[in-house]
């Protein structure tokens, strides 16, 4: 395994083939906006292992209480992730995000599952109403007592 000063040297160098490199940063405020957003994409792991457990001046920043436990037990939540990223780490930062998706995909193929069957359900019942007669079709769709008294008024039947 490469050290952090070797593993800054390839990433900058990847990224960034035309710029000198700068010294091994103690704080991301020592690099750049672009060069910070960059590697943070490119490997969450170096950010973490360099910049975590300080904020972005290089003090340190304290996990709210619960999220520590979760970290301590090895559960993050996916509500978790911004005190991670604030704290600089990243590495953790993502599991908690790549979380909070499965759970939001999780929730979007029950609904696209609900959805279809309700779907699927109303095509039955429009087929079977389609291929009724007409007798069947005013049968299936009995006026209610209101609209029947509705339509007797408006034409002037009085029933008798």
């Amino acid at each position: 395994m490469t050290n952090q000063a070797q593993r800054f040297i390839e990433l900058h160098s990847r990224m960034f083939p035309e710029q000198p490199i700068p010294p091994l940063p103690r704080h991301p405020e020592e690099l750049g906006l672009s060069v910070q957003l960059a590697l943070r994409d490119a490997d969450a792991a170096w950010w973490q292992n360099q910049f975590g457990g300080r904020d972005d001046r290089g003090e340190q920043a304290r996990l709210p209480a619960d999220v520590e436990q979760r970290m301590l037990a090895g559960t993050p939540n996916p509500e978790d992730e911004g005190p991670l990223r604030r704290a600089n780490m990243d590495y953790y930062a993502n599991a908690a995000a790549a979380q909070r998706e499965q759970v939001i995909e999780r929730a979007r193929e029950a609904t696209r599952a609900r959805e279809k069957a309700i779907f699927q359900h109303q095509a039955q019942k429009s087929a079977e109403f389609r291929s009724m007669g007409i007798l069947g079709r005013m049968a299936a769709s009995p006026l209610s007592a209101n609209a029947i008294a509705q339509a007797r008024a408006q034409w002037g039947i009085t029933g008798e």
